[in-house]
């Protein structure tokens, strides 16, 4: 359980992985080895490396020196603290090992790479500014000497390189910064997208499945009081059923032929101004107050987009579900400039003043939004006015 939640614990963007901690504790360590190496490591008669133990307890300070070095990036200030006081002391004290100078310049790297943000120029300052001071003491400050710039340079080209390293670092968290960002955009695009897939999926399925079984349904009432008396009405009613069943699956396979071949997107149908009128003669048959009013401009077109078509399926359909059939249900189409202007009213079986929008409902608000449109619904007591404005897709058609 412990090492699951360890596991779960977010980890900073600042941090590295445990690979890369690893690898620095070991740079590190060889850092600290360095020191060391330049302090005690010489050639003894001129052909081979050997080592030399210190010679005095003073000598001992060059392993705080190689501490400070290998603990310079995590204590970058204090471990550049006692490098450069270390360094300086071998003007005082018979140190003289190059280690020692080695760990003033590895801390002064570490400062300007990983030290505070407003802290390390001014550290970095000081020791240049005590190294020139010191070496051109010890040659009686003469401050034109060699001596004294490479002393100088000791200090600004570790520092130089410190910046770069910095400068590097924060260049890669900031690619890395705007590649997560970017990942996030595109989960979060991809979600976008299937939600919107799933909600016109949605949407098809209920406007192919909804009417027709909305017509199944109606015929099937007919069928049924027709049965006894006129049984050609209950015939003709029960092969409109199996028409409507039969539309129905040509209906999904067609939704579904769609998605499959990914023609589903481009697809605009449009529907013929007769379809309308047949539409209407079918929920006229239990609702025998449906009047379809058409302005000039739609009857003389031969074809009407698909959302006000759809919009004036599913207004008949919910009314057929949820109005009183014996009384009248307007559907008002007309073309006001660009737009299709469509008004629908009917009347509830009983008097409500609070209604909660069904799948139909929503799915035609999101046709009429989605074409850049306005849908209205408003319920008086009985009364259940839909009304939109529904740009249209074929500019003067």
């Amino acid at each position: 359980m412990g090492s699951e939640e360890r596991a779960a614990e977010p980890r900073s963007p600042h941090t590295p992985p445990t690979r890369e901690r690893r690898s620095l504790r070991v740079l590190d360590a060889s850092l600290g080895l360095l020191v060391l190496v330049g302090s005690f490591a010489r050639i003894a008669d001129g052909e081979r490396w050997t080592i030399v133990p210190p010679e005095s307890a003073v000598e001992l300070l060059i392993f705080v020196a190689a501490a400070a070095a290998a603990s310079a990036r995590r204590f970058p200030l204090p471990a550049l603290a006692v490098a450069a006081t270390l360094d300086a002391s071998m003007h005082f004290l018979p140190l003289g090992q190059v280690g020692i100078h080695i760990a003033f310049m590895v801390c002064t790297y570490m400062v300007a790479s990983h030290g505070p943000r407003r802290v390390w120029p001014f550290a970095v300052a000081v020791v240049f500014v005590a190294q020139m001071v010191f070496m051109s003491w010890s040659l009686d400050w003469w401050w034109g000497h060699a001596f004294v710039m490479v002393a100088g340079i000791s200090a600004l080209l570790p520092a130089a390189l410190g910046v770069a390293a910095r400068s590097r670092r924060a260049a890669v968290l900031a690619l890395q910064a705007r590649a997560e960002e970017a990942e996030r955009s595109r989960q979060s695009e991809a979600r976008k997208l299937l939600a919107e897939a799933r909600l016109r999926v949605a949407r098809d399925l209920h406007d192919s499945v909804a009417h027709q079984i909305a017509v199944m349904n109606l015929n099937t009432a007919v069928a049924s009081n027709a049965l006894p008396d006129r049984p050609q009405d209950a015939t003709q009613a029960l092969v409109t059923v199996r028409a409507a069943g039969r539309s129905v699956i040509d209906s999904i396979g067609e939704l579904l032929s769609g998605l499959r071949e990914d023609s589903w997107d481009g697809h605009q149908a449009r529907y013929a101004v007769s379809e309308l009128h047949q539409l209407a003669d079918e929920f006229r048959v239990l609702m025998p107050g449906v009047q379809l009013v058409l302005g000039d401009a739609i009857e003389s077109s031969r074809t009407i987009d698909a959302v006000p078509f759809l919009a004036i399926r599913e207004g008949l359909t919910n009314a057929y579900k949820h109005g009183d059939h014996e009384a009248p249900v307007t559907v008002v189409l007309d073309r006001v400039g660009p737009a299709y202007a469509l008004r629908i009213t009917s009347t509830l079986r009983r008097s409500t003043s609070d209604f909660v929008e069904g799948f139909g409902l929503r799915g035609m608000r999101e046709r009429v939004v989605a074409r850049g449109g306005r849908l209205d619904v408003s319920c008086d007591g009985r009364t259940f006015v839909v009304s939109a404005d529904i740009p249209s897709d074929q500019e003067g058609s």
